[in-house]
């Protein structure tokens, strides 16, 4: 009977000992290998430009080699497409706009404006006290508590809104983005 026990106590023991690490059963000055490849670090990329969505801010990448022209001669109606950038028509257009990446994936361009929430209860005239003080021109008022402020084409819009935002009088501010879409 007293066997049993110890039995069960030395194989616990073998069982524990070769569950240590290759380390403790080697003697002091024998070398230890590692027996798992290290954990690799993988170098985040660093967004070029950010922008407030709500209360989160979101990182932008540059995509060098693209742009919208939203200042087509195309019509308004022609669908907007991304092109390569440095084409002869982009350098003499005032409304072209570099492409970003958002973190998603999904490619934005700025059409210009900016797209400005105001805190509930403002009424239109304190609304638009609030918008002058701010040096924001309204454009258009899009809902009772929404406005479509003017701003410039391109990375001038993505300035803006940030600007407004940080400014702290405003629910919400952010760029009038155009976002492109794909078919499914």
């Amino acid at each position: 009977m007293a066997a049993e026990p110890l039995r069960r106590l030395v194989a616990t023991v073998v069982a524990l000992a070769w569950a240590l690490p290759v380390s403790a059963h080697a003697p002091q000055d024998a070398p230890t290998v590692p027996l798992a490849k290290p954990s690799r670090v993988v170098a985040k990329a660093v967004p070029t430009h950010t922008w407030n969505d709500g209360a989160a801010r979101r990182g932008l990448f540059l995509e060098p080699g693209l742009e919208v022209d939203f200042g087509s001669s195309a019509g308004p109606d022609a669908p907007i497409a991304v092109r390569r950038a440095g084409t002869a028509s982009s350098q003499a257009s005032a409304f072209v706009s570099p492409v970003l990446r958002d973190e998603a994936g999904r490619l934005r361009a700025l059409p210009g404006g900016v797209i400005v929430v105001l805190r509930d209860g403002t009424d239109e005239a304190a609304a638009r006290t609030l918008l002058g003080r701010a040096s924001a021109k309204p454009s258009r008022r899009l809902s009772d508590t929404t406005w479509l402020i003017e701003g410039p084409v391109g990375l001038g819009s993505l300035e803006l809104a940030n600007r407004l935002n940080d400014a702290g009088g405003f629910a919400s501010a952010q760029p009038n983005w155009w976002v492109q879409r794909t078919l499914k």
